[in-house]
């Protein structure tokens, strides 16, 4: 192993918030960090990534990435769920559809053998609790990007929050020796926290134009992405089975039935 997922989180979520902070003077007037829609990104940070994150390891750690990432990729219907109490949306059948078979595609692209020989069912509340993290911090970043529309500010408030979570977490575990640092990979990483703060920054702009009930969806069949490319440049380590290209039309179907609404 040439590294880790705490590496990785970590150098993601540090190289994220210094982008999007560097970005930040240049398009955002710094008098609107002072506006009371800061709490609201701030709150959404710690829910995610910071809390819905950590809970998501933990769930590995106790009942194995089978069953614990499909769990936690439930979160679009926590969020929608959500949207429709909070933020008045309209939630169509259509659209709980279109969620539902997004989330089945990731379930069955999550699948695998492995998994812990011996778990808990209560443990699978770790999993549970990550995926109602991941929703309350969508709606949170909804309701401030309501109050000001900056997705710029609220993606490095919010990215912030969770990088200093993820400080924390990294203390708990034992500090700076549990990175798992290297040439061969270093330069990976930084292309991965690249792409990780176009990805965030999307996010918010999707989320200041767009509805929960729809952006959030979309968002979860990230998934069908890293298949495609996985089998374009991971031929040798990623195999596309019949499981596979079911978890992802799944997921495609549902994606356009979130969009078509």
């Amino acid at each position: 192993m040439t590294s880790n997922a705490m590496t990785g989180s970590f150098i993601s979520l540090g190289m994220t918030a210094a982008i999007l902070w560097l970005l930040l003077p240049f398009f955002v007037p710094l008098a609107s960090l002072w506006t009371p829609a800061v709490w609201y990104f701030l709150a959404a940070g710690f829910f995610a990534p910071g809390l819905g994150r950590t809970l998501t390891y933990v769930g590995i750690e106790r009942v194995g990435v089978a069953r614990s990432v499909p769990v936690a990729n439930s979160s679009p219907m926590f969020a929608s769920i959500l949207a429709v109490f909070l933020l008045g949306e309209i939630w169509t059948p259509q659209n709980f559809l279109g969620t539902s078979l997004v989330i089945c595609g990731i379930a069955i692209l999550s699948a695998s053998h492995g998994g812990q020989a011996q778990w808990r069912p209560l443990d699978l509340i770790y999993p549970v609790m990550a995926a109602l993290a991941f929703g309350i911090s969508t709606n949170l970043r909804k309701l401030g990007l309501m109050t000001t529309s900056l997705p710029l500010m609220a993606a490095a408030v919010t990215a912030s929050t969770g990088f200093l979570f993820s400080l924390c977490l990294l203390h708990a575990r034992g500090g700076v020796r549990v990175l798992m640092l290297s040439r061969a990979n270093w330069g990976w990483f930084v292309t991965a926290g690249i792409a990780n703060t176009t990805a965030t920054l999307s996010v918010f702009y999707a989320l200041s134009f767009g509805s929960v009930v729809v952006v959030e969806p979309l968002v979860a069949s990230n998934p069908v992405v890293s298949l495609i490319l996985s089998a374009l440049f991971l031929r040798r380590l990623e195999t596309v089975t019949p499981r596979v290209v079911l978890g992802a039309l799944c997921a495609v179907i549902g994606t356009t039935l979130v969009i078509t609404r």
